[in-house]
């Protein structure tokens, strides 16, 4: 009987402390605004994310032996397309990544397919929201033939302690993700080789 309760225990303790959080990455959009002084990209881009990858769900550790879940894809796209549109005249949305009637009709003159790694960590054993978070935003340009032009790369990092996000606890995500879009949009503004 003794064995049984602490078999029945060393469950229910598993369970606690392994289980996952939801949380989000989105971003302040409020914070992602046009770089002081920089010149528009006058061309018309589209992006593309298959609807596998924006559903797509990640788990990383959160602190106290827990992890935090989220759908990175999902969570930053609108502030991605704000961040877009910041650089670029105008951009567009596709349903497929060869999409010829919506690319010749909104005159595309570049395909922009994001990519996304994160981590998170916290070193607190007491409470699970991540202390820190990191975003790795890749950026792979295509002309609108499907010619790869240019792969743009930067990492977002976002701290956040708990005074801070015991009234959000994603704000190290949300960090994070704002960083690495600003940092995108400063990358793809420098790029000359889109300015051709």
């Amino acid at each position: 009987m003794n064995i049984a309760k602490l078999l029945s225990s060393i469950a229910i303790v598993s369970a606690l402390v392994g289980c996952a959080h939801p949380i989000t990455i989105n971003p302040d959009m409020s914070k992602i605004e046009p770089s002081a002084g920089a010149q528009p990209i006058k061309k018309n881009v589209a992006y593309y994310i298959a609807d596998d990858v924006r559903t797509k769900e990640v788990v990383t550790p959160g602190g106290g032996g827990d992890r935090v879940s989220y759908q990175p894809y999902r969570d930053i796209e609108t502030a991605f397309y704000k961040m877009l549109t910041n650089v670029f005249g105008n951009v567009v949305k596709l349903k497929s990544p060869k999409d010829a009637e919506a690319i010749s009709k909104n005159n595309v003159a570049y395909v922009i397919t994001p990519q996304l790694v994160t981590d998170s960590s916290s070193p607190s054993p007491f409470t699970w929201p991540p202390t820190k978070f990191k975003v790795d935003l890749t950026c792979s340009i295509a002309d609108a033939a499907g010619n790869p032009i240019l792969s743009k790369q930067v990492s977002g990092a976002g701290e956040a302690e708990f005074d801070e996000f015991k009234a959000d606890f994603s704000l190290s995500a949300r960090r994070a993700s704002q960083d690495a879009l600003l940092k995108m949009q400063q990358a793809l503004s420098d790029a000359q080789e889109l300015r051709k």
